[in-house]
């Protein structure tokens, strides 16, 4: 049986991945901070036997490192955690740029080097979730945007390390998914820009040239035909 570890896992988009994962018989991983919100993912599940939970916080290396210790099989990586947050530029500190920077890419990379060694020997996979703040830069998401920028720029770059150790390096950009955090930065940028929710939600579509917003499941889907 295949073996996925997948961040973020407890709600949103991993959640999603590890139902759709679980679903196909691959056996996942499911790593968050909260053990709680992780039983209820792992409760939803088809086949939960065939699945553990990890409560870290992957904004430090060492909790990365006790992750590792604990896995001595896997085939997909599927870095996912992230919650970068937005607002008035004047009012977003150092705190809450390293914040978003260890959590979502640094965790990417601490988590892709540690376990390059099994992946390489399983000429297994990585799959990072980014986001459609890479493309479309925001005033008001200006850490979102840098953060994932800066993970799709590595993992264009891993990727062709991993043409060379026979691993796959693959990256998604969802733009906006309705997902929790969408709903909590609509609010604050709508206290922000001082707009309806709801109309600025249209606005956004429109830049974006979307009809609607995506659903997690969509990017599980799409997740799963990459592996």
């Amino acid at each position: 049986m295949k073996t996925a570890l997948i961040t973020g896992a407890s709600q949103g988009i991993g959640a999603a991945i590890a139902y759709e994962l679980n679903d196909k018989k691959i056996k996942v991983i499911l790593v968050s901070r909260s053990i709680k919100k992780l039983n209820i993912t792992q409760k939803n599940l088809i086949y939960p036997k065939n699945s553990t939970l990890i409560s870290k916080d992957l904004r430090s290396l060492n909790s990365c490192k006790n992750i590792k210790k604990k896995i001595k099989k896997i085939d997909y990586l599927i870095n996912v955690a992230g919650a970068t947050k937005g607002g008035d530029f004047l009012q977003i500190n150092d705190n809450i740029w390293d914040d978003g920077f260890n959590l979502k890419f640094k965790a990417a990379v601490r988590l892709s080097r540690l376990f390059w060694p099994l992946l390489k020997k399983n000429k297994g996979k990585i799959i990072n979730i980014g986001g459609g703040a890479a493309r479309n830069p925001s005033h008001t998401f200006m850490i979102g945007g840098a953060v994932n920028s800066a993970l799709n720029n590595f993992s264009k770059a891993l990727s062709i390390q991993g043409k060379i150790d026979k691993v796959s390096v693959s990256i998604i950009h969802p733009g906006m998914t309705l997902t929790t955090r969408l709903s909590k930065l609509l609010e604050t940028d709508a206290k922000i820009l001082k707009k309806n929710i709801s109309d600025l939600l249209k606005e956004r579509c429109k830049v974006d040239k979307i009809k609607r917003p995506t659903y997690p499941k969509e990017v599980a889907k799409l997740v799963y035909k990459l592996i």
